[in-house]
């Protein structure tokens, strides 16, 4: 008796295709894909991704790559042992360093690719969608973590925040700037070079005052 073919539902070709897209990117094909509810993210090589809708937007998908994308960058980009050293143990200058990195991981491949640049971009937009920064006036209500992810994305690529998030990044770009703008004059420079780019992240948190958080071991 033949065996019955199982049809593929209709979202399975584009899970099929980010997969594989995501594998390249990573240039790892140990990279494992996953479609859920639960938070987009990357830990080691599993990749969690949005769960699209029965019949999703472009925009949706393009969000759905674009968090495809920041998880390959990271595996092909990125070096976990050598941020491990790098990082701050706590406090709000780990969060900022942190959001330095992904930032700079991001922009190497919005910068050698178009498609990708976009996916991210779509990915950026929607995480501030629906958020309240839009309206803020104070540095106190802006996280600062995202104001210099914002910044340091801008400065490696070119790309101006999101408008929904543009205000978290007009608050605080005066008073950073003031303290670290050859620091963050520098960043395109050392972009491909983790080491030293990191180095550099934690001179620009001496400069924001943010040196008291700093492992000195």
């Amino acid at each position: 008796m033949a065996l019955t073919k199982r049809k593929d539902a209709p979202l399975d070709p584009f899970k099929r295709a980010v997969t594989l897209t995501t594998r390249a990117i990573a240039a790892d094909n140990a990279v494992e894909v996953v479609f859920s509810n639960e938070p987009a993210g990357l830990s080691g090589k599993l990749a969690r991704l949005p769960e699209p809708s029965r019949i999703p937007t472009r925009t949706e998908l393009a969000v759905i790559r674009g968090h495809a994308d920041a998880a390959a960058l990271s595996v092909a980009c990125h070096d976990p042992k050598l941020h491990a050293r790098l990082t701050p143990g706590s406090g709000e200058a780990r969060a900022v360093f942190e959001a330095m990195e992904q930032a700079r991981v991001e922009a190497i491949g919005a910068r050698r690719m178009k498609g990708v640049a976009a996916n991210l971009s779509a990915r950026i937009e929607n995480r501030y969608e629906r958020s309240r920064y839009s309206q803020l006036t104070e540095r106190t209500e802006a996280p600062l973590p995202d104001a210099l992810a914002l910044l340091v994305r801008e400065r490696l690529t070119g790309a101006p925040a999101p408008a929904k998030a543009r205000a978290i990044v007009n608050v605080w770009r005066p008073w950073i700037e003031e303290r670290a703008r050859p620091l963050l004059d520098r960043m395109p420079e050392l972009m491909a070079d983790q080491a030293s780019f990191g180095r550099l992240a934690r001179d620009l948190l001496v400069a924001l005052n943010l040196a008291d958080q700093l492992d000195t071991s």
